[in-house]
């Protein structure tokens, strides 16, 4: 008799163990890709000539939102002395790193904030993210 016919034959529920982690695996950037497919719905690209978003508050601050991973508005100008708050409403985590130091949330997962009161403006980017750059102008 060969010796493989000896050998014990593969427990089933092991083949559909793998089989559910293999789905799960493709699963989540499936969902990832979807959700951020649907925030950039009609918002054109920077390929299609899209510019940065202007926004403007008045001393009571103005709100950041990061959705499709970017930054919303591009520039944001406030006054001297206002509240900003940076508002994750992205699938993923990310930060608000000022590029000269002294602002950095550090990482935001999904449905976080975090505010700042500014005196100066100042360019930051999402250390996770580096493509992410936007900045805070401020007027008085």
């Amino acid at each position: 008799m060969s010796h493989a016919a000896d050998r014990r034959r593969p427990n089933p529920v092991w083949l559909l163990v793998v089989v559910a982690m293999a789905g799960l695996a493709v699963a989540g950037p499936v969902i990832m890709v979807r959700d951020q497919l649907a925030d950039r719905a009609g918002v054109p690209t920077v390929a299609e000539g899209a510019q940065p978003a202007e926004g403007t508050a008045g001393a009571a601050g103005g709100t950041v939102r990061m959705a499709g991973l970017a930054f919303a508005p591009g520039t944001l100008t406030v006054a001297k002395g206002s509240t900003v708050v940076f508002d994750n409403d992205d699938t993923a985590p990310h930060t608000v790193t000022a590029r000269s130091g002294g602002v950095d949330s550090g990482v935001l997962d999904p449905g976080k904030q975090f505010s700042v009161t500014v005196t100066d403006g100042f360019d930051y980017f999402c250390s996770i993210h580096p493509s992410m750059t936007a900045k805070i102008a401020v007027t008085g």
